[in-house]
């Protein structure tokens, strides 16, 4: 069971109009054993942070003549690396709306407080709230290489790896989308986010053909374990234009000789984009015998209408409407709906960035099919994904 020691805080700020309040939650913390203090305006905030940055700052949505949203510029201005806990006796939608934008504006949120809220309220979500990320952990900034991932590929840093995908009525790993990364000599390994978002299109169309080749030689090794596994290969929007890219896919699956269906991801974004390239690509490529994702749906605002024109057989509904559905009831409601259109679709729905049982469970309430995130395990290089496979399957008998 978790206890005080697992608190890895040792200063704290609490920000509320109200004085009482202050005194209250700072009472609060000292009795958990934290050095506590309060404070009710803007300038008596950035004073605070002029003299050092506290590991937890408790702040209340409504703050007089200001707010949390003011509030999170300001954080954001001084680089503030600690959490944020909001606290309000709004309902659960409007914290859920202050959460995301305090995320957006790049502040780390432990946690939500519903005011009144008791000493082993504030504490359970102490010793339950990850550890800060400090500058010196945090990996440094990507640099605007727009010859980052052809350099990759040109010397073979490129990797794939891969994060299981879970049946939700079975509990077992079904397959997994394959996910690049650079195994940088200087900087370690990369995430896509350093490399894709600048990469000219030749490179992603180089990287969408290893990725399949590494898929199908990997679908072969996880033959010995999965029966028939699905694996994902995610596809760059522009790719979608190579009028050989399909051609190329299929000799790839011809010379490495791969049996199961390939799924490939579209995001709903490059339906949106080009609605008539997604849809005769989408159309040939069910036609040779791979299925299409529809992926990030719920990040583009795609109409029914167009999601209509694309035989897709999968679809993934993005993070953001995932984490959090169990205790936002207006998430809740897009996840069902999302379940509903997939089903009517007749394509198997997938929740992307499941963290927590609370929203797995919901999920799984809800009908989805399929899940993905960190509460089962990371991107995985291939060799650990293959032993997180056979593990998981042995501990199923």
């Amino acid at each position: 069971m978790s206890t005080l020691s697992d608190i890895e805080v040792s200063s704290a700020l609490v920000m509320d109009d109200q004085a009482d309040v202050c005194r209250l939650v700072v009472r609060q913390l000292e009795q958990i054993g934290l050095s506590a203090t309060g404070i009710c305006t803007k300038p008596e905030l950035v004073a605070a942070l002029e003299r050092a940055h506290p590991d937890l700052l408790l702040l209340d949505l409504s703050l007089g003549e200001s707010d949390a949203i003011e509030i999170f510029r300001v954080l954001s201005e001084q680089r503030y690396e600690g959490r944020a806990v909001l606290m309000s006796g709004h309902g659960a939608p409007i914290l859920e709306h202050a959460r995301r934008i305090g995320e957006r504006s790049g502040i780390a949120i432990g946690g939500i407080l519903r005011k009144p809220f008791r000493r082993q309220d504030l504490q359970a979500l102490l010793v339950d709230m990850p550890s800060p990320v400090r500058s010196s952990d945090a990996p440094a900034p990507a640099e605007d290489d727009p010859m980052l991932l052809q350099t990759a590929i040109d010397r073979n840093w490129l990797e794939f790896w891969y994060q299981p995908k879970i049946n939700l009525k079975e509990n077992r790993v079904v397959g997994a989308e394959s996910l690049a990364r650079i195994r940088h000599p200087e900087r370690g390994v990369l995430s896509p986010a350093a490399f894709l978002p600048s990469a000219g299109v030749d490179a992603l169309h180089a990287l969408t053909l290893q990725a399949v080749e590494s898929a199908f030689l990997a679908e072969r090794r996880l033959s010995a374990v999965l029966p028939q596994p699905r694996l994902s290969v995610n596809l760059a929007g522009h790719t979608l234009h190579y009028p050989d890219l399909l051609a190329q896919l299929k000799e790839i699956r011809d010379i490495v000789e791969g049996g199961s269906q390939m799924i490939l991801e579209v995001t709903e974004s490059d339906v949106i984009e080009d609605v008539i390239a997604a849809q005769e690509f989408a159309m040939r490529a069910v036609l040779h015998g791979f299925a299409i994702s529809i992926d990030d749906f719920g990040s583009g605002y795609s109409t029914f209408e167009r999601l209509r024109r694309i035989p897709f057989s999968e679809l993934k509904l993005e993070r953001s409407l995932v984490d959090g559905c169990s205790r936002d009831r207006q998430l809740r409601s897009i996840c069902q709906a999302a379940v509903q259109l997939g089903h009517d679709f007749e394509a198997e729905v997938v929740g992307e960035g499941v963290e927590d049982i609370a929203d797995l469970e919901t999920l799984r309430e809800l009908g989805f099919d399929l899940v993905q995130g960190f509460h089962f395990a990371r991107p995985l290089p291939l060799e650990e994904f293959l032993k997180y496979t056979a593990s998981r399957q042995d501990s199923q008998g």
